[in-house]
């Protein structure tokens, strides 16, 4: 892969990315608390949707609902109405951070936090559009990622104590808790069209689990030299991205995970962490502390 388009404009670090409404575009979130909608053809024309003021963690988007979902660094939760860019709602309920979205089955929402809680929200359609049902302590670290199986049975929550804690989505209980990571997980995802689920960790392995078999043990990869903080597979479960606090970005075979391409400071990377990834066909963009998106191809 080469990189194709580099994305500038935002004052701080970039954490977050999520596709847009319309194909080509996504939305990206940044330490200066700008959430800003680019085009993959047009990279020097950024537009900025919203500024709310807190470093932009997380970004969900319910394209349906015309909704945008914003973590913030300080824990807020801001509904933004995308057509108008108006904000319908602010909720504060983790604490010192929110890091991550799920969509639940059900028009039922989850996020978590840096103080270890899960919260799982209700989507409505009249009234204020998000209602929190539960929240639910999980840990005493920081729980980074959240990633919903295909079938949306299953809720993996990646806690920064170690292990993968997997959730039944309808009740919230905890079958299974894979044992994760030394020093905290980070990361997860699961493949599109397979029994597999993947996370990554500040131990810099890949970790897999057979979804079918009793989520047995597949896999420990060493693939980075620091801490995995995003992991992704294209949409038709060929290939798998991983972004990592070493600076890097990494394609690999999804089925063999033989290594494809090293997306570095010399082929045009990021000179700092890379905080997160996103497909957008055979397009991979990536972002990171160095202020830059870059979409490789």
């Amino acid at each position: 892969m080469r990189a194709q388009a580099t994305f500038t404009g935002h004052r701080g670090p970039v954490y977050t990315l999520v596709a847009g409404a319309s194909p080509g575009t996504f939305l990206s979130g940044s330490g200066d608390g700008l959430v800003v909608r680019w085009q993959l053809d047009r990279p020097d024309q950024g537009e900025v949707i919203v500024d709310v003021g807190q470093a932009v963690f997380a970004l969900h988007l319910l394209p349906e609902r015309g909704l945008l979902l914003i973590g913030t660094e300080g824990g807020r939760l801001h509904v933004v109405d995308l057509p108008t860019r108006r904000e319908r709602q602010l909720l504060e309920v983790h604490r010192r951070g929110l890091y991550a979205f799920a969509e639940l089955p059900a028009g039922r929402m989850a996020s978590s936090g840096a103080e270890g809680s899960l919260c799982l929200w209700q989507l409505n359609t009249t009234g204020s559009p998000l209602e929190m049902l539960r929240q639910v302590p999980l840990s005493e670290e920081k729980l980074r990622g959240l990633a919903a199986s295909p079938d949306g049975r299953w809720l993996a929550v990646c806690d920064g104590e170690g292990p993968i804690r997997l959730l039944e989505t309808e009740h919230l209980n905890e079958p299974h808790t894979l044992p994760g990571h030394e020093g905290g997980a980070l990361s997860a995802a699961w493949h599109p069209g397979k029994p597999v689920l993947l996370s990554g960790g500040k131990d810099g392995h890949l970790r897999g689990w057979h979804t079918g078999e009793g989520f047995r043990p597949l896999l420990a990869l060493p693939a980075h030299e620091a801490g995995i903080y995003a992991v992704a597979f294209s949409a038709d479960g060929t290939r798998l991205a991983t972004a990592a606090r070493d600076k890097t970005a990494k394609v690999w075979d999804a089925g063999t995970l033989d290594p494809l391409a090293r997306l570095d400071r010399a082929a045009g990377g990021h000179t700092h962490s890379v905080n997160a990834l996103l497909w957008l066909g055979d397009t991979l963009v990536t972002c990171g502390d160095d202020k830059r998106i870059v979409a490789w191809k």
